[in-house]
């Protein structure tokens, strides 16, 4: 998921104007940790749960994608068995994590690791061939409340997108009603919180992506008003329904957002010259995400905001 955010981005800004846009309120002040797996070459967090451990995924030196967490910087790496890359992107309270790992024929399935016992999970509906077009193949798990309630996207075997809530060995399949039905358009769900509301994104026949948040058939539309059009990315939403996410301005760079109920605030790591990507939040406020260094390199990290 955190991969695939940065190709999504890459898709984007290629095609913003450099046009003029209102500007964010006044940046949010709080205290930001670093977060580096020992050895990594690239490290990105993923989500925070409310006792404030981490978890997240991390390229080694030879390109292998493997899962973390990080319990109060002890880290645990996380490795699905016999797979070529695993990602982790979710945690819940109880310590229940998801993600997605990828087999030898190169095809993505879905995880649940329940204190290192781990089952696949496959939405039925997912492509499972290799070699489906240019879009990644199977099932993507994205988040997980409290109540095992788990959001996520797969494509098809037509290359479009869909989202989904897993609710006891249940998929449901969401599609939001303006979302295109052609290869690479389509939802994806990203994070859902202890109430039963998920933020996600779709693309629209024109090929927009276009943010948004709520419960399914109530969805609303989420944009920073200093974004350019279409180039706002949703990360998370906590039980006080805050939104956290970034937007790529009309250069290409990231910054982050919080959302309070239509108000926004700018977020960005002062270590991130490159760029800033907020990804996850709890319900206590603090944010985990990643930013990119001047020399290109990606790091992990924690935000505590002062409010």
């Amino acid at each position: 998921m955190i991969r695939h955010r940065l190709a999504l981005i890459a898709g984007v800004t290629s095609a913003l104007a450099v046009v003029p846009a209102a500007a964010s309120a006044a940046a949010v002040h709080g205290s930001y940790t670093t977060i580096d797996v020992p050895g990594a070459a690239a490290t990105f967090a993923g989500t925070v749960n409310d006792l404030g451990v981490v978890v997240g995924s991390y390229s080694d030196r030879g390109g292998s994608d493997h899962g973390f967490i990080d319990r109060h910087g002890a880290f645990t790496k996380v490795n699905v068995p016999h797979a070529t890359g695993t990602n982790v992107n979710g945690i819940n309270d109880p310590g229940v994590e998801v993600g997605s790992y990828t087999d030898s024929r190169g095809v993505n399935h879905g995880f649940i690791d329940r204190h290192g016992k781990f089952t696949t999970i496959n939405d039925p509906h997912a492509g499972t061939a290799p070699g489906q077009g240019p879009f990644p193949v199977g099932t993507f798990p994205a988040g997980i409340n409290v109540f095992g309630v788990i959001v996520g996207g797969y494509f098809d075997a037509h290359g479009v997108r869909h989202g989904f809530i897993y609710r006891h060995g249940k998929f449901t399949t969401i599609d939001h009603p303006h979302a295109g039905t052609a290869p690479g358009q389509g939802t994806s769900l990203g994070f859902i919180n202890d109430l039963g509301q998920v933020i996600g994104n779709y693309r629209d026949s024109h090929g927009h992506r276009i943010s948004f948040a709520g419960r399914p058939g109530h969805f609303i539309t989420v944009n920073d008003p200093a974004a350019p059009a279409f180039s706002t990315f949703v990360g998370g939403i906590n039980d006080s329904e805050l939104i956290i996410g970034a937007y790529a301005d009309a250069h290409g760079m990231l910054h982050g957002f919080i959302d309070r109920h239509g108000k926004f605030t700018t977020i960005d790591d002062p270590a991130g010259a490159q760029g800033t990507a907020p990804e996850g939040l709890s319900n206590a406020g603090i944010i985990a995400g990643f930013y990119t260094d001047a020399s290109g390199n990606n790091h992990g990290f924690t935000f505590t905001p002062a409010c």
